[in-house]
């Protein structure tokens, strides 16, 4: 094992590690939103919903929907299902990479580190030139 290949292993799986949760983190947001507009709609579907017509219970139905009985349930739940489903988009984003960084690493033949290495290095220049420059993008939006 070279110093080069450990270095680039052990960069590359910090860089993929802080990746996936910062997937993570915005899929949480918007499954957060997602319920919290969800939930809010439907009481105030419901609210609107009426057998009879009432003072009082247009009273208590106005107070239900603004107090928001079990709301905060349903976001936390809903934020921890969306964390969830970003790592494991992340993770299967990462598999490639995963694989070569257990090689960089753990090999103790040093071509094969270095191979590991070396894919790591394309790998990487793929995606910075496909994210920055878009040149393997789609860019026929409009025929």
């Amino acid at each position: 094992m070279t110093l080069i290949s450990k270095t680039a292993g052990t960069l590359s799986l910090i860089s993929c590690v802080k990746d996936i949760h910062e997937t993570a983190v915005i899929y949480s947001n918007n499954a957060y939103a997602k319920a919290s507009s969800d939930l809010y709609i439907s009481r105030a579907v419901s609210n609107q919903k009426t057998d009879r017509l009432s003072p009082k219970d247009a009273d208590r139905k106005n107070w239900l929907l603004k107090t928001q009985f079990f709301q905060g349930a349903a976001e936390t739940l809903g934020r921890i299902g969306g964390y969830l489903k970003g790592v494991g988009t992340g993770i299967l984003r990462y598999a490639p990479n995963a694989a070569l960084i257990a090689g960089s690493m753990l090999f103790k033949n040093k071509k094969l580190a270095n191979a590991s290495c070396v894919g790591l290095a394309i790998i990487e220049i793929y995606d910075f030139i496909k994210n920055s420059t878009g040149i393997f993008r789609r860019n026929d939006y409009l025929k």
